[in-house]
């Protein structure tokens, strides 16, 4: 019976847990909400569920290089708004790694840091209120010369 309950309370916490991190993504990583295939221009437009829309060209993409006008056209987004979908060609796109690679390392990198620094966790919290209590941060002394 112990057992029982100790399971019954991992999984309660295990899938609350998962589901805090499921949102979290859903509103902080972009997602697809529409995509087409621009034949005059051969360019991938994405529009993101943000509002923002993104024009790729298509030599960007190396894995759909061989692809027909018509096979490129075919393409769908994934329930979820994750990826690109190319069936016949059996062909997946990330939707993150396709903006990632889109922006320059050190913008995305910034970006990741700011959402990350702006979370609030428990412990977080708790490590700013001693910080707080002992004075704050210490001031920066600069050396002679500076």
């Amino acid at each position: 019976m112990i057992k029982d309950e100790w399971l019954a309370r991992e999984l309660s916490r295990n899938f609350t847990k998962a589901g805090k991190v499921g949102r979290r993504l859903a509103r902080d990583e972009p997602r697809a909400e529409e995509v087409r295939y621009l034949r005059r221009r051969d360019r991938l437009e994405v529009t993101l569920r943000s509002g923002a829309v993104l024009t790729v060209p298509m030599r960007l993409i190396p894995d759909l290089k061989h692809a027909t006008a018509a096979q490129l056209g075919r393409v769908s987004v994934s329930a979820q708004g994750h990826g690109l979908r190319w069936e016949e060609l059996d062909i997946d796109l990330s939707v993150p790694a396709l903006v990632a690679s889109l922006l320059d390392s050190a913008t995305w990198m910034a970006e990741l840091g700011r959402r990350g620094g702006s979370v609030a966790s428990r412990a977080k919290q708790e490590a700013a209120r001693r910080n707080g209590a002992l004075g704050g941060r210490p001031r920066k002394i600069r050396a002679a010369g500076e």
